[in-house]
């Protein structure tokens, strides 16, 4: 099982999750886009870094998160 980490996005404070592109129990591929967020300034796309399956969402559409949170799990 592989967590699903926010990585530095060289900003600073807090992201909102803004849309995640898979749901749990979709099928991932490495490079596939999963969740989009926000910060103050601008949008990031992150993508998987595992093929698997996602397993369990732990920052919904709306919550904040910080550097390093984890957002999912893949499996």
């Amino acid at each position: 099982m592989a967590e699903v980490r926010l990585p530095d996005l060289g900003e600073t404070g807090e992201v909102t999750i803004v849309e995640w592109f898979k749901s749990e129990g979709d099928a991932v591929r490495v490079g596939e886009e999963l969740l989009e967020v926000e910060t103050e300034k601008t949008t990031f796309v992150i993508e998987a870094q595992q093929t698997g399956r996602v397993t369990r969402i732990l920052k919904p559409q709306g919550d904040t998160a910080h550097f390093d949170d984890v957002l999912a799990r893949v499996d």
